[in-house]
């Protein structure tokens, strides 16, 4: 008979044809107003798209095996370099067998359109799979194979999809008998077929509660995320209906390298020429801000396949734009949790276009991908499917920007992976306003080793003119001296918490009309309109004013403002801020520009707040000898290295977070995690939860259930959900819990939807769009107009 690798479900959208153009006219008709012209072009073309549909033919099992083995073969013939004889043998070994076990009777009445369906159960094909490996026929067939290696190998096979064994050995035969060895011989021409449910006891790991598992060391584990993830990416890859895991290499031309010296005109700025010698090596460079670090890094990426990674989204799309506007390279992807639509812009306006821009941004396949650290990083975790990341980083360069802006949890799952990755002969580049010799520490201490592991440089002394000159105050803000200097200055106030913003911000409003507020509690419709008046604000030299925020614009905007009040915080942040004023060194600084506040506002008590205490101490009493001078970048790293000394901060909350989260990484088994949201969770370690506020809840009421009426219809587009989904989270905001949910004074427990973890709030929203002015969510004040208790 034939055997089929899968359904021929690719359109299963046929069935429901109508149902699915009737809700998205429905939606177009009723909502158009309320759909940006991105959102409705989308639309209309799925709507197109709908109507072209045809079943495609079905892929035979020997097809899929055919392709999929393709797949890795040209993979390798461009990125051959990268990788030994018996890792390249091992991976297209798993392409080859991986899918053996749908050659069982039962999963083929499930795909084969002329069986009849049956009600027995059946083995995950996986399990088969790997069942029926050869131990000595894979040790024979490719040369050096260890017996670690044959057990990496079986175990990529048999959890190549995350599947739950709950069979016994005897479940094992009894099955094989019944349902696999007559039709396995068929399938592969031959009598002599092997199955053994020893090989079970051969595995790396189990989610089976009665098998005894082994212990498993870093550099196997290594090894094992490497076949793992390369064969779940060219799998993904065929079953996603393409040839090519990787698209349009820049390996052999370098086009964007040579494009950034022509814009340069060949003249590189030191730190630039640096990282281009240096692009063999793994590298920490200290770089300020005007250094041409964006650019350096790239150069140091050589056209190797690359990732960029930044703290957060807006600082993402960011350099996105940069990348692909400036430099006219269009092979860069981004990816976020936002950037669906940035595949959709500049198309044709087909929908199939964007659509499938997106899915290979998904699969890595792009030469460089711009993206934040959590969409790479969480391979510390050993979670099954997480082993594609640490397998890509592999054969890319990895860029990480300003890793002094994360929490010390990331810090530490950046450490751990880093120090994994060495291992895999990955390559990374650190490069960062300012370095702190803590880190150091750690990366020394799980064996990156500076001068041996990377080469380090301190580029801070190439700034050749001084921008900041700071003054200290042991007091509240001066509003007075505040609304005076927006009169004629850009003027940025930078807040530690929300709540101290919005009183700010109420404070100045009553002295000045020219002042505005941004932070994180607006919906993200109106976030989005904030960033980019404080973008425009920044960039039109004829305007004054103030704008009152919090530290969300630290490492994400690209802002320059006059002069900066700021309420002090720690020092990595406090430089931080001190980047988004004089950022070219061009304004005069006969007074001082960076006026610093110190009311220990948002300092940890009894374990709540943003900042260490003692972090913060240590960086209000160090800054002291600074008050009332020129502060230069040879200063600040000077400053940095002084605050963030090791010795003095053993016993700080900073040090030992990431001194007992990478040994948490360290002791971690696989299967530990297998949540996406836990690992999200602890990733950022912040819990939130997602709510609209109730005036905006009825201004949107018919535009929501009109989208949650096409998420309730079956087989409608993934991507078409996902930008529905997407314009709902415009109109809602994340608010963090330090506490349990329960306790979250305004806020409904019921979601809006089943389908959706959204919650209505009657806490008061203030917000105008036409003048972009408004206090954004308060956590204190109801509103009684639209309360919904």
């Amino acid at each position: 008979m034939e055997y089929y690798a899968k359904s021929n479900d690719t359109k299963k959208e046929v069935k429901n044809v109508n149902d699915i153009r009737n809700i998205l006219i429905y939606l177009l008709d009723n909502q158009m107003d309320k759909l940006n012209e991105n959102e409705s072009k989308m639309i209309i073309s799925y709507l197109d798209s709908l109507k072209q549909q045809t079943v495609q033919e079905q892929k035979t099992l020997r097809e899929h095996e055919k392709d999929i083995v393709n797949c890795a073969g040209k993979f390798f013939e461009i990125f051959y370099m990268y990788f030994t004889e018996k890792e390249k043998n091992l991976v297209l070994e798993a392409c080859r067998v991986h899918d053996l076990g749908k050659a069982n009777y039962i999963f083929q009445t499930i795909v084969n359109p002329g069986l009849a369906r049956m009600a027995e159960s059946q083995i995950p094909h996986g399990f088969l799979s790997a069942l029926s490996l050869s131990e000595k026929q894979i040790k024979q067939e490719i040369p050096g194979c260890t017996d670690d290696d044959f057990s990496m190998l079986l175990t990529a096979v048999y959890y190549h999809h995350d599947r739950k064994d709950s069979f016994s050995d005897r479940n094992f035969y009894d099955y094989y008998d019944k349902w696999y060895k007559k039709y396995l011989q068929e399938y592969l021409g031959k009598e002599d077929v092997k199955f053994s449910a020893a090989n079970r006891n051969q595995l790396l790991y189990s989610n089976n509660p009665t098998m005894k598992l082994r212990s498993v060391d870093e550099p196997t584990w290594c090894e094992y995320m490497l076949i793992k993830g390369l064969l779940n990416k060219f799998d993904w890859t065929v079953s996603a209906g393409y040839e090519e895991a990787e698209l349009h290499s820049d390996i052999a031309e370098k086009k964007l390298c040579s494009t950034i010296r022509d814009y340069f005109s060949n003249s590189l700025r030191e730190l630039q020429v640096f990282m281009q010698e240096h692009s063999d090596d793994n590298v920490v460079v200290i770089a300020p801000t005007g250094s041409g670090k964006t650019e350096a890094a790239l150069l140091w990426a050589n056209g190797e396949k690359g990732f960029y990674t930044l703290p957060l989204k807006v600082s993402s799309n960011a350099i996105y734009s940069r990348i692909k506007d400036r430099y006219m390279y269009k092979d860069v992807a981004l990816l976020h949790s936002d950037s669906l639509s940035s595949y959709f812009d500049g198309t044709d306006g087909k929908f199939t276009d964007g659509n499938t821009r997106y899915e290979q941004a998904k699969l890595f396949s792009y030469p460089l991908t711009v993206c934040t650290v959590d969409q790479l990083f969480k391979f510390v975790y050993k979670a099954p499917g997480t082993e594609i990341f640490a397998a890509t980083l592999k054969y890319s360069k990895l860029i990480i920007d300003e890793i002094q802006s994360y929490s010390p949890k990331i810090v530490a799952a950046l450490i751990y992976g880093l120090s994994e990755l060495k291992q895999m002969e990955g390559k990374f580049a650190i490069i960062t306003a300012t370095f702190p010799p803590v880190l150091e520490f750690f990366m020394r201490k799980y064996r990156l080793i500076k001068d041996r592991d990377y080469i380090f440089r301190d580029f801070s002394d190439t700034m050749g003119t001084d921008r900041h000159k700071i003054a200290l105050f042991h007091e509240e803000f001066d509003f007075d001296r505040i609304a005076e200097d927006g009169y004629k200055k850009k003027v940025l106030v930078i807040c530690n918490t929300v709540s101290k913003a919005q009183k700010v911000y109420e404070e100045l409003s009553q002295r000045t009309d020219e002042v505005f507020l941004l932070h994180s509690r607006y919906i993200r419709k109106h976030r989005n309109q904030l960033e980019k008046m404080i973008m425009d604000f920044s960039d039109n030299d004829e305007m004054t004013g103030i704008w009152v925020t919090t530290q969300i614009v630290e490492a994400s905007l690209d802002i320059d403002f006059d002069v900066l009040y700021t309420e002090m915080c720690t020092a990595d942040s406090l430089l931080q801020r001190m980047g988004r004023c004089n950022r070219a060194g061009k304004k005069d600084i006969t007074d001082a520009n960076v006026l610093i506040y110190v009311n220990y506002s948002g300092c940890m008590k009894n374990g709540k707040g943003i900042y260490d205490s003692d972090i913060y101490d240590r960086s209000v009493r160090l800054l002291e000898e600074y008050n009332g001078m020129l502060f230069s970048e040879k200063d600040k790293v000077q400053y940095m290295n002084k605050v963030y000394d090791v010795d003095a901060l053993k016993n700080t909350a900073y040090f030992q977070t990431i001194k007992r989260n990478l040994a948490k990484f360290k002791s971690l088994q696989p299967l530990d995690y297998t949540s996406k949201k836990d690992i999200d969770e602890d990733f950022r370690g912040i819990k939130s939860i997602t709510v609209i506020p109730d005036r905006i809840y009825q201004e949107n009421q018919e535009l929501i259930e009109a989208i949650t009426g096409v998420l309730d219809t079956p087989y409608v587009d993934s991507n078409i959900r996902r930008i529905l989904k997407a314009k709902l989270a415009d109109i809602t905001l994340n608010l963090n819990l330090y506490s349990d949910r329960r306790k979250l004074d305004g806020v409904d427990l019921n979601c809006i939807n089943d389908r959706l973890d959204i919650h209505r709030t009657c806490l008061l929203y203030d917000f105008d769009e036409m003048t972009g002015r408004g206090m954004g969510l308060s956590l204190t004040k109801y509103d009684d107009e639209w309360n919904f208790i």
